[in-house]
């Protein structure tokens, strides 16, 4: 039994970081494209943030697939090595897209006038010291009832969790990236920075 746990744990390891690979690499394309279309060089850091934590994984990822070839195929271990430089290749496409945001580069009048169009943003919030979502979970708060903002994905410290679930807590220092109205984003700001005690 000992021998099968040995074998099975490092799987599970590359599969989670495989998948967290996959979804950092879509984030990114997510969170670039918004920078670009809002000219926002908060959201075209974080892309930044998230490049440095898929290099991490990358090396990570290789590190296991050269250690692990003389237990596997050769072709198996390829595959792993190509998929990962697949994800690179996506993280490297939303870098390109961020540099025209950091390098303070004119938007094409094209986006400009997509922004005017549409009637959903995506943005940042950093949940302060009293605000009243601060403890709460993410159902119990009905930001989607409440502001019309869904909450995509939150930083916490170095961590990332995409897609919270409804019950996940919120704590003080929170990075909320949102989706939504601009007139939810106003009301979710200032509750976000403890201005405003309610929804109401």
């Amino acid at each position: 039994m000992g021998e099968i746990q040995e074998i099975e744990d490092p799987m599970k390891e590359v599969m989670d970081l495989f998948l967290e690979m996959k979804d950092t690499s879509e984030l990114m394309v997510d969170l670039a494209y918004s920078s670009l279309l809002y000219d926002n060089r908060e959201i075209a850091s974080e892309v930044e943030h998230l490049n440095d934590r898929i290099d991490e994984m990358s090396s990570q990822l290789q590190r296991f697939a050269i250690s692990d070839i003389s237990r596997r195929s050769t072709d198996a271990t390829l595959m792993l090595l190509k998929l990962c430089s697949y994800i690179n290749s996506i993280a490297d496409s939303a870098m390109t897209i961020v540099d025209v945001v950091l390098r303070d580069i004119e938007p094409h009048p094209i986006l400009k006038q997509s922004i005017k169009e549409s009637d959903v943003g995506i943005y940042r919030f950093e949940v302060r010291k009293g605000s009243i979502l601060v403890g709460k979970k993410l159902g119990e708060l009905r930001l989607a009832t409440e502001t019309g903002m869904w909450v995509f994905a939150i930083r916490r410290n170095v961590r990332w969790i995409y897609g919270p679930e409804e019950d996940e807590v919120i704590h003080r220092g929170d990075i909320l990236f949102v989706r939504g109205p601009e007139d939810g984003m106003r009301k979710l700001s200032l509750v976000a920075r403890g201005k405003l005690r309610s929804f109401q």
